[in-house]
C-alpha cells in the first residue's frame, strides 16, 4: 500500500510555488537525494505551468489538482486541468536554433529530463492530465558514483 496527497487549486501562478515546495518535500520524504527532490520539484512545477497557462488558458476560476502518490517502486504525480488541453505532441524542440531564444516551450523538455517517465492524457470531457513519474530505486542509488562497484546481498 503507498500512500496519496491531493492538491486542488484555483488557475492563479501565485501557487505554483507552494506545489513546487510540497513536491521537493514529499520527494524527500520518500527518500530521493536532495537533487533528485529538486528535479522532481521542478518538473512539477513545469506541468502545473502547463495547466495553468494552455490547460486553463490562465483562467483563475479554473482549477489545478495535484495527486503526488507513492508506492514500493515509484513516485508518480498527476497534475489535471480543467481546460481545453494542449497539444503536446506538437510542441517545438527548445534546442532548435529557431526556438532558442523563445521565452516558452521547454516545460516538456525539462519534465522529460528531471523524471524517469512522462505522459499525457486527455481527462473525459475537458482537460489534459500529466503523469509523471520518478522510479524509487533511484532514490536508493543517489549517494553512489559513477564507478561504485558494490553489489547487492541476494
Amino acid at each position: 500500500m503507498g500512500r496519496q496527497v491531493k492538491l486542488k487549486l484555483w488557475s492563479r501562478i501565485a501557487y505554483v510555488d507552494l506545489v513546487h515546495e510540497m513536491a521537493e518535500r514529499l520527494a524527500r520524504s520518500a527518500r530521493f537525494s536532495k537533487e533528485g527532490a529538486l528535479n522532481i520539484g521542478l518538473a512539477v512545477r513545469e506541468a502545473v505551468i502547463n495547466a495553468i497557462k494552455h490547460g486553463n488558458g490562465n483562467d483563475a476560476s479554473k482549477k489545478v489538482e495535484v495527486a503526488f502518490e507513492q508506492n514500493a517502486n515509484v513516485f508518480r504525480v498527476r497534475v489535471m486541468d480543467e481546460g481545453h488541453g494542449f497539444d503536446w505532441e506538437h510542441t517545438r524542440d527548445p534546442r532548435d536554433p529557431e526556438n532558442i531564444f523563445r521565452s516558452s516551450g521547454r516545460g516538456i523538455f525539462f519534465m522529460k529530463h528531471f523524471v524517469d517517465h512522462v505522459d499525457f492524457q486527455r481527462r473525459r470531457g475537458h482537460g489534459t492530465e500529466v503523469i509523471l513519474e520518478k522510479r524509487l530505486e533511484t532514490a536508493s542509488r543517489a549517494g553512489r558514483g559513477a564507478n561504485d562497484t558494490r553489489r547487492r546481498k541476494s
